[in-house]
């Protein structure tokens, strides 16, 4: 996993400002100091080591970030099929709804076409018989 990394700039503002860590950057940062000459030798190994510490850390993280933007974009790309999905059913349901209300208008027009027919004929016999003696 990562792990807590600071760069000398957020340490030196910390409350531990005098730590030995920090007086150590200090005398290196200014090309000197009391710590030794023996510290030369392994100081190239020890800061190759962190530097690859770092960017495995770094590349691992990367990593984990990548899968989370892969992983989030194929939940958006689902999410979306599934709205054209609902959208094309919501139209197919639309549709149905109205050729179920065409289908009643017209048979409300058939009703209402064979009742005149049916009052206009017993108008036409009314007229055509004989008064009555």
């Amino acid at each position: 996993m990562m792990r807590g990394y600071t760069t000398g700039r957020d340490s030196d503002t910390s409350e531990h400002s005098d730590s030995p860590a920090k007086r150590r950057r200090r005398a290196s940062g200014r090309g000197g100091g009391g710590g030794g000459g023996d510290q030369g030798g392994t100081s190239g190994t020890v800061s190759a080591s962190t530097s690859s510490e770092v960017g495995t850390a770094i590349a691992g993280g990367a990593s984990v970030i990548a899968e989370a933007l892969q992983g989030c974009e194929e939940r958006e790309e689902r999410r979306h099929r599934e709205m054209l999905s609902l959208h094309e059913r919501r139209l197919q349901i639309e549709e149905t709804k109205t050729e179920i209300n065409r289908q009643g208008i017209n048979g409300l027009i058939d009703a209402i076409n064979k009742l005149a027919n049916s009052i206009h004929d017993l108008a036409s016999n009314k007229n055509q018989q004989p008064p009555p003696n």
